[in-house]
């Protein structure tokens, strides 16, 4: 009689395939290419050429077989059955913010994470502690899918944006709209090796309160456009009061974050206001009715006169960039894959949390793609000059990513999409 071989579990698959070592390199390698935020947004040259220098070479020898940019020059990567009944999207970003004052921003120096809070090592590196942490944790643990010979019957997609500071989803919906890509869920890179559960959105609003200039000697004679927006943001207060609120996100604020007037010279009543304006938003807001709530206010000043001339008042209501409100359940696809995943590969659950910034996972749950945040991110030094990411942290999500896409998509899956919420031990938060 033939003895059966023993059953080897998804983890101890993987394990061997997974490398401190070699997490940290691909980390550094990254950071040291630039791909910072300028003023062109998601057209700098920088961010095709991050694309082109620290993605593209590794696509084939990951695996994948349909590799293309679209017109902004995002990379969409397709790995497994291109029609296959499960799929799978993990949405990384190449730009990060600009080196500022951060000495040698693209240096990838080793440093001790411990006097920062960090388990043993850290990474240096503008980036570090937001998108590339994560995206070298999903790059390995794709190779450690590969080196164990898992075999695919699912689709994974890999996408690098050219976004990731600017607080716009054209490029996420540039390859969902333009290019048809789609999947049954999606992760967006995240914090504190936490599963984040959801984020206020945002929009933001300009509004011009033009009047008419005349000599500040004569104020009679002019409409101070200056006395027309602390009108406006006075009516904005009552109008739009800060009272609505999610218990996990907090408050959708109304905030005036700038504000200029014109012309630009000397004892003039100024003819002209500009406010800019940042709307938060929470699950179910739309943010064309946010604007529209704020353009009824600022339609009331019309005709408003200026208390010494008597002279109208006009406002010009622009709406700018803006960002999608997001939440998924604990009894979420996203959210259960992810918490089997780190049972599996960490011996227990994660905790759980509310961002308070917004990113692309607005979008994917508004067009109906299940998407949550996982990653090794540090919110405490993002933007900062100690921009860092643990290795150990990178390590770890390497694991986790790597059972994420294994247990979805692999042929001998040990994740099913109809069970239950697996009964992790979890620390929320």
């Amino acid at each position: 009689m033939t003895t059966p071989a023993p059953v080897v579990s998804l983890s101890a698959t993987l394990s061997p395939r997974l490398s401190y070592e070699r997490v940290r390199t691909i980390l550094q390698e990254l950071l040291r290419v630039p791909s910072p935020q300028t003023a062109l947004l998601e057209a700098e040259p920088q961010l095709r050429e991050f694309i082109r220098v620290a993605m593209l070479p590794r696509m084939a020898a990951l695996g994948f077989t349909r590799v293309r940019q679209d017109a902004m020059g995002n990379l969409i990567a397709e790995l497994g059955p291109a029609n296959a009944k499960r799929s799978l999207m993990l949405v990384m970003h190449a730009m990060n913010q600009p080196s500022a004052t951060m000495p040698d921003p693209y240096g990838a120096t080793i440093i001790d994470g411990r006097p920062h809070g960090m388990p043993g090592e850290a990474v240096l590196g503008k980036g570090a502690s937001e998108q590339k942490g994560t995206l070298a944790a999903v790059l390995h643990a794709i190779e450690a899918v590969r080196d164990a010979a898992v075999e695919l019957d699912g689709r994974l997609t890999l996408l690098c944006l050219v976004s990731g500071e600017t607080g716009n989803p054209a490029a996420i919906r540039n390859v969902v709209e333009t290019e048809g890509v789609r999947a049954d869920v999606a992760y967006v890179y995240g914090n504190a090796m936490q599963l984040q559960l959801g984020n206020r959105g945002r929009v933001d609003v300009t509004v011009t309160v033009n009047g008419s200039p005349s000599h500040s000697s004569r104020p009679n004679e002019g409409a101070n456009a200056i006395v027309g927006a602390i009108e406006l943001l006075r009516r904005l207060a009552i109008e739009i009061p800060d009272t609505r609120s999610h218990p996990g996100m907090g408050t959708a604020w109304l905030t005036c974050n700038g504000i200029e007037s014109f012309p630009k010279s000397t004892h003039t009543v100024q003819g002209s206001c500009v406010l800019k304006l940042d709307q938060r938003l929470l699950p179910g807001d739309d943010p064309a009715a946010a604007v529209a709530a704020i353009e009824t206010v600022a339609r009331s000043m019309d005709d408003w006169p200026d208390p010494i001339s008597g002279k109208p008042f006009r406002c010009v209501v622009e709406t700018g960039a803006y960002m999608y409100p997001s939440l998924v359940g604990e009894d979420s696809l996203p959210a259960r894959l992810l918490q089997a995943a780190c049972g599996a590969m960490l011996g227990s659950g994660v905790g759980t949390f509310h961002g308070q910034s917004a990113h692309d996972q607005g979008y994917l749950n508004h067009v109906g793609i299940p998407t949550a945040n996982f990653g090794p991110g540090e919110q405490s030094f993002a933007h900062t000059d100690l921009d860092l990411a643990s290795v150990d942290k990178v390590f770890d999500a390497a694991k986790v990513y790597a059972w994420v896409i294994a247990g979805y998509l692999g042929r001998d899956r040990e994740f099913a999409a109809a069970a239950p919420a697996a009964a992790a031990t979890r620390a929320s938060t």
